[in-house]
């Protein structure tokens, strides 16, 4: 026995025919409000499902339980979780596949999802009403009102190729979305007024006829020899129907129109794509002509009946592979014609292109086209030729008895004249007429993009170049000088999939890396792929036939420049007439700040988040408290980055509560700088966040973010170290006490090599330790306080009162134990000119003589 499981928790139910499962879920009261705060994300992902569906073909490939809800995946590879996370666990819920029984929660309910087994199944499906499921009760032979509450009162049924999701908006209404299950199933049509672009909610099928009064077998048109007595349907105005998803294939489809009663229309219905132009809003997507006809069953003395019901004409619906996808609103409705049918009932007027005035219209060259003529004045028409002469020189050939003709590029801006020869509805030949019809003067392409281009702004503006493929190479020599007589121009129709309105053409213009009239043409590339030979005119049919690429350069970018998703169109216009457009997509974007710039190393921690800002020593104290942040990057190679172009922001820090600047960044000489308030009794009070902007050539819109980082500042005595030398070799310092207490650590001297004495190293700087000693821009303003290098000595030897002060010899020590060989610490304290604070450390051992 097969069984399936689901636990569904926003929907209360999933719905899936006799073999499949539902979740029914139980005393959601206290759920409800909260599900239905979280419809809104919902209503989002319903949308961005329904958008696939209709205009991308996409539909559900399967529906699966998660927790708080349930999974669509679909069939562009996508799903979408649609859940309430405060939603409860649903009950468990089998669908025996035999028997079709109902049990929850491992219980048998004696409630039925179908009766019967097998093809004499039938499908039972519960639903909801009132906030409650209703199930099928098979000792009642009803359906009754069941204890399970339907969460969020939503629900989703799978049936027949269509997921149909009943969702209640923000207001409580129920919205119904449909989505297809398979590529071909169809979730909604409407129909489309050609001449307006409206949807026609009821349109009319108006079948015009007429009774033959006698043989006209000399009729050679489209439909034949007329016999006395035949009933003569004319050639009826197909209805445009739109169909989603626009994938949809109507073509083999089964079409009826069926009454409320189930009466099927006595018609043979057929669909064909449409292929002419609806000028106002509907979309050219999933367009189909419905073409209706009698069947075999009318004829001429039933079809003035044969659509009537007792109270009036049947109101048919439109059903399609067995489901009905309109309202009961349209009617079928007999006309017979034949009373108004004269030898002159078709003229000139009558006979259109593409629903227009033949006198107005163009039609294209080098392909069928077929002219429509008025059905509700003629049963069949046919084409000749006025000159057959004119028609060869031309390039055009009538299709047979025919209202269609084929003609070749000869016929491009050409005029010529037809014959029309037709029949009215009493089966009598009527008199011909002339019409004339007027040929394009060349093609106009389809909106297919050339090749992607994916540019990158950098401070070095490279050009982009937009590879036309064969656009040009492969035209006809007749289409290319029609072609170099126009000046073409480029415009900006998109920025990331929004349309250019005609108000916001130059501003959208000015957005795009160059000027639109910076474009210059190209017959090919150098190795490295840059321009090479240059298409200096393309107002000939020659040197257009030789442009492969299109190059927008220059030295700097347009001053509004900004990243997008462009797209643009390169359009020949002669007057109204658009011959040919050129659509290229061109992505602009901005490098990341790595592609930039990178951290120098050694100044960096091991992860590269903190910035070892060692400070720069200067007899001047602001110069003191700078860094120079081209010490901390390097510009990548060839990138093209440009110092000035950086902008760096610390971030303010709270002092006592109050956000305060402790560092400022100067773009002249890349100079990041430490306030004053940074400190605190010589003290760095923590390290400063920061980040900032690269604008791209300086251009405000092309910004770079720069990744927030550390900095950790720090005096240039922060490596600093006493070293003590004897016979050029740094050795323990050993300082000898005399019997006073007193002693000296003398400075360095010495040749190199031969140094003896103390000397102070600080960022590769040296310096012999004494009264006169200056590093960095520090030195004892007041010889006799030390107030910039301060020296102390410790250890557990070593009296209270002991002193260190620098001497025109080194250091002199006071108050010092006269004992033997006991340890201690020489401590020097340097304050920079930045105002940190800096102690160095120097272990010593003291002896007397």
């Amino acid at each position: 026995m097969n069984k399936k499981f689901l636990s569904a928790i926003l929907f209360g139910a999933l719905m899936v025919s006799s073999t499949g499962t539902f979740v029914s879920c139980k005393d959601y009261d206290d759920d409800i409000d909260e599900i239905n705060k979280e419809l809104t994300d919902l209503k989002s992902k319903l949308s961005d499902l329904e958008s696939k569906v209709n205009a991308g073909g996409a539909y559900v490939t399967k529906i699966e339980s998660v927790d708080g809800g349930f999974k669509v995946s679909v069939s562009d590879g996508t799903s979408y979780n649609l859940t309430v996370a405060s939603a409860a666990a649903g009950s468990k819920v089998v669908i025996d596949d035999k028997t079709g029984e109902i049990s929850i929660d491992d219980k048998a309910t004696g409630w039925f999802a179908t009766t019967g087994e097998g093809e004499e199944a039938v499908d039972m499906t519960p639903y909801v009403k009132d906030g409650y499921w209703y199930l099928y009760d098979k000792t009642a032979k009803e359906f009754v009102k069941s204890e399970y509450k339907a969460a969020g009162n939503a629900y989703a049924v799978v049936a027949n190729g269509i997921c149909t999701l009943n969702i209640p908006d923000a207001d409580g209404k129920m919205q119904t979305i449909q989505l297809p299950t398979t590529s071909a199933a169809i979730t909604g049509v409407q129909f489309i007024n050609v001449a307006n672009g409206a949807v026609e909610p009821a349109p009319a099928y108006a079948l015009n006829y007429g009774v033959a009064t006698k043989d006209n077998a000399k009729w050679d048109g489209p439909k034949g020899a007329i016999t006395k007595d035949q009933l003569l349907v004319g050639t009826i105005e197909p209805l445009t129907l739109q169909v989603y998803p626009s994938s949809a294939d109507l073509s083999n489809a089964d079409i009826k129109l069926v009454g409320s009663d189930g009466t099927v229309a006595p018609v043979k219905v057929t669909a064909t794509p449409f292929e002419g132009v609806i000028t106002k809003a509907a979309s050219a997507n999933g367009l189909w002509n419905l073409n209706i006809r009698p069947d075999e069953t009318v004829t001429d003395k039933t079809i003035a009946d044969a659509f009537k019901a007792e109270l009036g004409d049947y109101a048919y619906a439109l059903q399609i592979n067995g489901n009905i996808l309109t309202g009961y609103a349209s009617e079928v409705t007999p006309a017979d014609k034949a009373s108004s049918a004269t030898a002159t009932s078709l003229t000139d007027g009558d006979v259109k292109y593409n629903t227009e005035e033949l006198s107005s219209a163009k039609v294209p060259f080098g392909e069928t086209v077929t002219l429509e003529f008025d059905g509700t004045k003629a049963y069949d028409a046919y084409l000749t030729p006025k000159s057959a002469s004119e028609l060869e020189l031309a390039g055009v050939t009538i299709d047979g008895k025919t209202m269609s003709f084929t003609s070749t590029e000869k016929a491009a801006g050409k005029t010529v004249k037809f014959t029309v020869n037709f029949v009215n509805f009493k089966g009598e030949t009527g008199t011909a007429f002339d019409i004339t019809v007027n040929f394009e003067g060349a093609t106009v392409d389809p909106e297919a993009p050339v090749a992607a281009v994916k540019y990158t702004a950098t401070d070095g503006a490279k050009p982009i170049i937009i590879d036309l493929g064969t656009t040009f190479t492969s035209l006809s020599a007749q289409t290319a000088t029609a072609l170099a007589a126009v000046t073409p121009t480029w415009n900006v129709i998109s920025i990331d999939g929004k349309a250019v309105a005609t108000t916001d053409q130059s501003t959208a213009n000015g957005k795009f890396a160059f000027a639109m009239t910076q474009v210059k043409y190209y017959s090919d590339l150098k190795a490295d792929g840059t321009p090479k030979t240059e298409v200096t005119s393309i107002n000939t049919a020659d040197n257009l036939k030789k442009v492969k690429y299109a190059v927008f350069t220059s030295s700097d970018y347009q001053t509004n420049v900004a990243p997008g998703a462009y797209v643009l169109n390169m359009t020949f216009v002669d007057g109204e007439n658009e011959l040919k457009k050129v659509v290229a997509p061109v992505t602009i974007s901005v490098p990341t700040f790595t592609d930039l710039f990178t951290k120098v190393t050694s100044v960096w921690n091991a992860d590269k988040t903190v910035l070892n800002a060692l400070l720069v020593g200067s007899t001047s104290a602001d110069v003191a408290k700078q860094y120079v942040m081209t010490n901390a990057f390097k510009s990548v190679e060839n990138s093209g980055a440009d110092w000035k172009n950086l902008t760096l922001t610390p971030k303010k820090m709270s002092i006592s509560g109050t956000p305060t600047e402790v560092a400022t960044y100067t773009t002249t000489g890349s100079i990041l700088a430490m306030a004053d308030a940074l400190l605190k009794d010589g003290a760095v009070r923590g390290n400063v966040t920061v980040d900032g902007t690269y604008l791209v050539k300086g251009k405000t819109d092309l910004k770079v973010e720069v990744p927030a980082f550390a900095v950790n500042f720090m005096s240039p005595f922060n490596d600093a170290v006493l070293n003590f030398y004897k016979g050029g070799k740094v050795v323990d310092l050993n300082v000898t006490i005399a019997s006073d207490g007193t002693g000296t650590i003398a400075k360095v001297d010495g040749a190199a090599g031969k140094e003896a004495g103390l000397q102070l190293v600080a960022s590769s700087e040296k310096v012999a330790v004494s009264n006169v000693m200056e590093l960095f821009g520090v030195k004892n303003t007041n010889i006799n306080t030390d107030d910039k290098f301060t020296f102390v000595v410790k250890g557990e030897g070593v009296p209270a009162g002991a002193k260190a002060k620098l001497s025109a010899d080194g250091i002199a020590l006071e108050g010092m134990t006269y004992a033997p060989n006991y340890s201690a610490t020489l401590e020097m304290t340097v304050e920079a000119l930045n105002g940190i604070k800096t102690t160095i450390t120097l272990p010593m051992t003291i002896n007397k003589p």
